[in-house]
């Protein structure tokens, strides 16, 4: 009986081969090609590799599935962790770890001489090793070319490619052989996106590590499948990405009438960005920039305006007498940066909006005091100039930002007033 299924098992071979002879024959494909094919036909059928799996397959699925899961999280996992990504996200969070292991990793079985990708096709899964040995080459297959290219990397079990997929459209940069039969695991970039947005604080750390990631990347003088090792410390981490000069907010007003206001504002802008590890200035040192915190020199100032996102202006009665927070202004204007009025609502106060009268008292000199002209004057700036820039902020519309009333008006104000905040 036995004997019976050998001799079986090889006519199907045998009748599979001759198949795929006529098919190449009757379309006129090359002989190089040709060969190619048949000698991957002869190694798969030498090769019982991919029966193994597919019995190992059937094994698993036997099992009840709490079992599943924890099998493959052993079987997996180990090999996983040979990239700093899993090495620190198991840190972080074992269970999107696990979750990953089971639902977003497909076993894919390569034989010695076949080709896994080429170089230009569009990639869906970054790679890990669990058995065998492959050679990555940007040149393209070894038995395309002449010789041996200096761009070859033999990449073997615990070794990883195209983890760039994971966090941006990517095509492989080169070609990926099998040296021998060999074993990958294809993490898939949906699948495991899913997984980690399922585990709040994997979230928090795989947005953390994409944007080093990328940073790293486009510092890259070689864009490769196969990347140099990066650092994964949290101090190199926040380092390589964080610009400890820039604000996503800076808040322009007179502290005399919105002192309190102010440090209100920046206090929950500043806990509503950090507690949002997607938000685009979660990652800045100082999101918020309120100058009585912040600023030591005066004269530095204007840097800081330079150096944000938005000008956040807090809309008192006397803001627009006060030479500072115009020179705010006016340098907000020049560098394009985005304007924010918001008008500060409480009782017994009302913000009046400039008129044409508001500017012919500007520019006769009865808007400002002697000292305000004279530092307007000091720092090069034209009243023409200043007129334009004070114009620019109310093409804006102003929301409200009321102090004296409830926690959740409050709130909701603050969340519209970010919305309005844009990252350059």
């Amino acid at each position: 009986v036995v004997s019976a299924m050998f001799d079986m098992k090889r006519s199907d071979t045998l009748d599979l081969q001759r198949a795929c002879s006529h098919y190449l024959t009757d379309r006129c494909i090359s002989p190089f090609f040709t060969l190619r094919v048949k000698k991957h036909m002869l190694a798969q059928a030498a090769s019982g590799i991919r029966g193994k799996i597919e019995q190992e397959r059937k094994l698993i699925e036997a099992l009840p599935l709490q079992l599943q899961i924890e099998l493959y999280e052993l079987v997996r996992a180990p090999v996983l962790k040979g990239s700093p990504l899993f090495a620190k996200l198991s840190q972080v969070s074992q269970g999107a770890v696990r979750c990953c292991c089971h639902q977003a990793i497909t076993p894919r079985v390569t034989l010695a001489r076949e080709i896994c990708f080429g170089n230009g096709e569009v990639c869906t899964a970054m790679s890990f090793v669990e058995f065998g040995e492959f050679r990555y080459n940007m040149d393209g297959p070894s038995g395309m070319s002449a010789c041996r290219s200096s761009s070859l990397i033999v990449v073997s079990r615990g070794d990883f490619l195209s983890e760039a997929v994971l966090w941006s459209k990517w095509e492989h940069t080169g070609c990926l052989e099998a040296e021998t039969d060999g074993i990958t695991l294809e993490l898939n970039a949906e699948l495991f996106a899913v997984q980690v947005m399922n585990h709040e604080s994997a979230l928090f750390f795989a947005v953390r590590y994409a944007r080093s990631f990328l940073w790293h990347l486009n510092h890259l003088e070689i864009i490769s499948d196969v990347l140099p090792p990066m650092s994964m410390d949290s101090e190199s981490l926040a380092s390589q990405w964080t610009d400890s000069g820039r604000h996503l907010v800076f808040i322009s007003h007179f502290k005399a009438e919105a002192g309190t206001e102010a440090a209100l504002v920046c206090q929950a802008l500043s806990s509503m960005i950090e507690e949002d590890p997607t938000h685009p200035g979660c990652d800045l040192a100082a999101p918020v920039f309120l100058d009585s915190d912040i600023l030591i020199d005066l004269s530095k100032l204007q840097e800081h305006v330079r150096r944000s996102d938005n000008l956040l202006v807090l809309l008192t009665p006397g803001l627009l007498s006060r030479p500072w927070c115009l020179l705010e202004i006016y340098t907000a204007w020049v560098n394009d940066v985005n304007f924010v009025p918001v008008v500060v609502e409480r009782p017994g106060t009302a913000f009046e909006y400039p008129t044409e009268e508001f500017y012919r008292r500007l520019h006769t000199g009865k808007e400002l005091s002697e000292e305000g002209m004279k530092i307007i004057s000091n720092e090069g700036v034209t009243l023409d100039q200043l007129e334009a820039a004070i114009r620019q902020v109310f093409l804006q519309i102003a929301p409200p930002f009321s102090p004296h009333k409830s926690a959740c008006i409050r709130q909701a104000e603050l969340k519209d007033i970010l919305k309005r905040c844009i990252c350059r």
